[in-house]
C-alpha cells in the first residue's frame, strides 16, 4: 500500500511542474516546485552558490527550451543552455553535464531539479553544476526557440549581457573584416555593427567549420562570455547564418532602395503610434517612436500612396536601425503639418541628426527646422561630406500639431 502512495505522489509531483510550465498563475498554499531562470541568476554575486531548497523559496527545479545543439558540432563543451519565458522576460542558463549534454538537442522542453546544484561562473560562462543526467526530464522535442533580440547595432547585446547570456540573439546585418571575410568560419571571427564587435566561435567539428564567412550576413546564436569577459556569439548549424551582397561603392549616387516613401513594407505595419518599435522595408529598418506609417488621402502632401505621421503633443522620432556603409553626400526628406485643415497649432520645430558609432551618440545638423504653415511641403537638402559608416534620425518636439516625413533620400560619399 505505500509503495502504491509514493508512486501516486510520484505522478502527482510531475503533473505539477509540467504544468508550472505554461505561463504564470496566482496561486496560494504550497510553493511552486519551480524558480524561473532569471530569479537563479540573480542569486549570483560574484562568487560561487549552492543551490538550496530554502534558498530559492522551496522550488528545486528550472524548466526551459534547449537552444544549445550538439547535432552539428558547435556546443559549448559539456553544457546544455536552456532559455526559459516568464514575466514577459527571456533569460537563458547553462547546465553542466559533460557528456551527458550529447543527449540534448535545440527545442527540447526540459525540466531540471538543480536542487544541490552550484551556480558559479566557470570560463566566463554562469553554469549549473553538480547536477546528472537523472535530474534533467525531458517534456517534448520540437519547441519554439524565441529570439531575445533580433539588431543591426549591437550596443544593447554588448552593454546588457547579464541580459542575453545563454539566450538566443540574432545579428543583422553584420559586417566581418577583411581579413575574416571569405575566410572559413573555424576558430574566432570578429562581426562588427560599425562601431561595435561581437566574437563569433565555430569549434573544428563543426559541420560548417569550412563554410567562408560573407563580408555582410545575418547571424542567429547563442550569447556568450568567453574567458576574457568578451561578449561571442555561437551558432548551432548553417541554417544559422544567411549572407548578404553589400551593395557597390557609387560615389554621389543614391543609397540602394533610396529615396524611402514608406510604400514597399517588409512584413507588417505598426497600425498606431504605441503599438510595435518600427517597420522594415528593403533599405532597412525604421525604428519609429510615436509615430507610423499611413496610406491616408488627407494628408495631401505626401508623395505616392504612404507617408510617415508624427504624434501631436508628443516627441515623435523616426530613426534608422542600421548603418550605411559609404558615408553621405547629401541628405534630404520632405515634411510638413500632416493634415493642413487640421494641424494648425504650430509652429512644429523638427531636428535632424546623424551618428557614426551606431548610434551610441549622435549629431545635430544645422539649426532646427520650422514648421510655421500648415500648407506648405515643405523639403530640406544637406549637402555633406560625412566620411565612414552613418545613420540618420528625424525628429519632432511636442507641438500640438502632426507632422509627416516622406522621401527620405540619402546619397553616398
Amino acid at each position: 500500500m505505500k509503495k502504491i502512495l509514493f508512486k501516486l505522489y510520484l505522478m502527482l509531483s510531475v503533473i505539477l511542474l509540467l504544468a508550472s510550465c505554461k505561463p504564470e498563475v496566482k496561486e496560494t498554499g504550497m510553493p511552486s516546485p519551480l524558480i524561473s531562470i532569471e530569479d537563479i541568476r540573480l542569486k549570483y554575486n560574484g562568487s560561487g552558490i549552492e543551490l538550496k531548497r530554502e534558498g530559492m523559496l522551496g522550488a528545486t527545479h528550472i524548466c526551459g527550451v534547449v537552444v544549445s545543439d550538439p547535432l552539428n558540432g558547435n556546443a559549448p563543451e559539456g553544457l546544455v543552455i536552456v532559455q526559459n519565458y516568464k514575466r514577459k522576460r527571456l533569460r537563458g542558463i547553462a547546465l553542466q553535464l559533460g557528456d551527458a549534454a550529447n543527449h540534448y538537442y535545440a527545442g527540447d522542453s526540459v525540466v531540471v531539479k538543480i536542487e544541490g546544484g552550484m551556480l558559479d561562473r566557470v570560463d566566463g560562462i554562469l553554469q549549473i553544476s553538480g547536477i546528472s543526467e537523472e535530474a534533467v526530464t525531458k517534456i517534448s522535442a520540437d519547441k519554439e526557440q524565441k529570439v531575445n533580440i533580433a539588431t543591426t547595432t549591437f550596443t544593447d547585446i554588448t552593454k546588457k549581457m547579464d541580459i542575453y547570456e545563454s539566450t538566443l540573439v540574432q545579428l543583422r546585418s553584420a559586417v566581418a573584416p577583411e581579413e575574416n571575410a571569405g575566410k572559413p568560419f573555424l576558430g574566432t571571427v570578429v562581426l562588427s555593427d560599425w562601431a561595435n564587435t561581437i566574437l563569433m566561435e565555430t569549434k573544428s567539428s563543426a559541420s560548417f567549420a569550412t563554410d567562408l564567412v560573407p563580408g555582410l550576413g545575418d547571424y542567429t546564436g547563442i550569447a556568450l562570455f568567453n574567458t576574457e569577459n568578451q561578449s561571442t556569439i555561437w551558432l548551432r548549424s548553417s541554417s544559422d547564418y544567411q549572407g548578404q551582397a553589400l551593395e557597390p561603392y557609387k560615389p554621389g549616387e543614391l543609397y540602394a532602395n533610396f529615396p524611402e516613401g514608406w510604400e514597399n513594407v517588409i512584413g507588417v505595419r505598426k497600425g498606431g503610434y504605441t503599438s510595435g518599435a518600427g517597420e522594415t522595408y528593403p533599405t532597412g529598418e525604421w525604428l519609429m517612436t510615436r509615430c507610423y506609417t499611413l496610406n491616408s488621402a488627407n494628408v495631401i502632401n505626401k508623395t505616392g500612396t504612404w507617408s510617415l505621421m508624427m504624434q501631436n503633443n508628443q516627441t515623435g522620432v523616426v530613426e534608422m536601425n542600421f548603418n550605411l556603409p559609404y558615408g553621405v553626400s547629401k541628405f534630404s526628406f520632405d515634411y510638413g503639418s500632416a493634415v493642413p485643415g487640421t494641424d494648425t497649432k504650430l509652429p512644429i520645430n523638427v531636428k535632424v541628426e546623424y551618428s557614426q558609432d551606431s548610434g551610441n551618440t549622435w549629431k545635430q545638423l544645422e539649426t532646427l527646422l520650422i514648421v510655421s504653415n500648415p500648407s506648405t511641403k515643405y523639403t530640406k537638402v544637406y549637402t555633406l561630406d560625412l566620411k565612414g559608416p552613418v545613420r540618420f534620425r528625424i525628429s519632432k518636439d511636442n507641438a500640438d500639431a502632426r507632422l509627416f516625413v516622406d522621401q527620405v533620400a540619402v546619397y553616398q560619399n
